[in-house]
């Protein structure tokens, strides 16, 4: 069976507040290309297809188009929420999902009561065996252990009792089958991609590489924005990775989605694809001349800008952003000097004088009566929504 693993979409996601729906466009069609031309039998889809659970209409439609598309070109899809996403929705969708060949597991369920499904190939000669593991909250783990009989025997700790799941889950493996386990999950000595929340990717939620089954044909991983094989792993495992630089921590990372090539009794071969679409996220750094002077060689790459000045310059940032259009983020540099003596404690301050303070500092001017009118609006909204 030839299978194409891909991961952590995070459609709905901006940069600075900057859309990025034509990069989406790009790299899904890319995706769907790369799954025609490769005769793909089945699109692993492991988790955080949307970057918010409550899912924007752009991003809806940027995942129906895609899914839409591949079945029309005979490509079945299994996807799994991960931890950016609602698993109800998911839930709800998954009735009208399956007319166009998506099996969506949108919960943990033992494999014989619906955790795993399987994926015929084109000819109808292999089957894949895909059992599935959506992302588990911590708080949620130990009511998702009672799904199954023998929880006594499972530790009560997160890590070591997501090891317990997996194994739990590959029961229903068959040397007539393509096995695969596919989890939304952080495994111990993964390399970050720099755009994960970082509370889910703690080291107390990392899951050892050997509580892998052993027995699968491939293992596919969602979760990492850094495309990466798990070496310790006793079977091919790998996170497909982001398709997309997200943000300036994964702007040094070449983006990819992963060829599977399969058969029973036997461990995958795994290929990476590279993706091209998408725009770089690139630092630079220098004095406004200076960066003027590179705009030519940036292209559209989006811009974490560090300016070199010799003090405050009030409005520089505006400045960056006629020179460079793409910077997203422009951060001043310079030698600031220490506190004057007696300067008031911030904490010490009401909210209007601490805005005061803030504004003196950046800009070296009192802000207008009218900046002051809307703060005060501001702040009585954001007091009234708090009693």
């Amino acid at each position: 069976m030839r299978l194409l693993h891909t991961s952590d979409w995070h459609l709905g996601r901006t940069l600075a507040g900057r859309p990025r729906t034509a990069e989406f466009t790009a790299v899904l069609d890319e995706v769907v290309a790369i799954a025609r031309d490769e005769r793909i039998d089945c699109v692993l889809l492991s988790g955080d297809v949307y970057d918010h659970k409550v899912a924007t209409a752009e991003a809806d439609r940027l995942l129906f188009d895609t899914l839409v598309r591949l079945h029309r070109e005979r490509v079945g899809v299994v996807a799994i929420p991960g931890n950016h996403e609602s698993p109800e929705r998911w839930r709800a969708l998954a009735l009208l999902l399956g007319e166009i060949g998506v099996k969506a597991v949108t919960e943990v369920r033992p494999p014989d009561e619906g955790g795993a499904v399987e994926v015929a190939s084109r000819d109808g000669r292999e089957v894949a065996y895909v059992a599935c593991v959506p992302f588990v909250p911590e708080r949620f783990y130990g009511s998702t252990r009672l799904l199954f009989e023998d929880t006594e025997r499972w530790s009560r700790e997160y890590a070591q009792g997501m090891g317990d799941l997996l194994r739990a889950m590959s029961r229903g493996y068959r040397t007539d089958r393509v096995n695969v386990l596919m989890a939304h999950l952080h495994t111990a000595g993964a390399r970050l991609g720099g755009g994960e929340a970082e509370i889910t990717v703690s080291p107390e939620c990392a899951v050892a590489p050997a509580s892998l089954p052993a027995a699968a044909t491939y293992i596919a991983l969602g979760h990492i924005h850094r495309p990466q094989d798990i070496s310790r792993a006793p079977a091919p495992a790998r996170y497909a990775g982001s398709l997309l630089q997200l943000d300036f921590g994964e702007r040094e990372q070449e983006k990819s989605v992963t060829l599977v090539e399969a058969s029973p009794g036997r461990p995958a071969v795994v290929r990476p694809i590279a993706l091209r679409a998408g725009r770089r996220l690139v630092d630079v750094e220098g004095t406004l001349d200076e960066l003027a002077a590179r705009a030519g060689e940036l292209g559209d790459a989006w811009l974490r800008v560090r300016v070199r000045t010799e003090g405050r310059s009030p409005g520089i940032a505006d400045r960056v952003r006629d020179a460079l259009p793409n910077a997203v983020q422009v951060i001043p540099s310079y030698t600031r000097p220490a506190d004057a003596p007696g300067a008031p404690v911030l904490s010490t301050l009401q909210p209007r004088e601490q805005f005061v303070a803030y504004y003196r500092a950046e800009h070296q001017a009192d802000p207008s009566p009218e900046m002051l009118a809307t703060f005060a609006e501001v702040l009585d909204l954001v007091t009234k929504e708090d009693a």
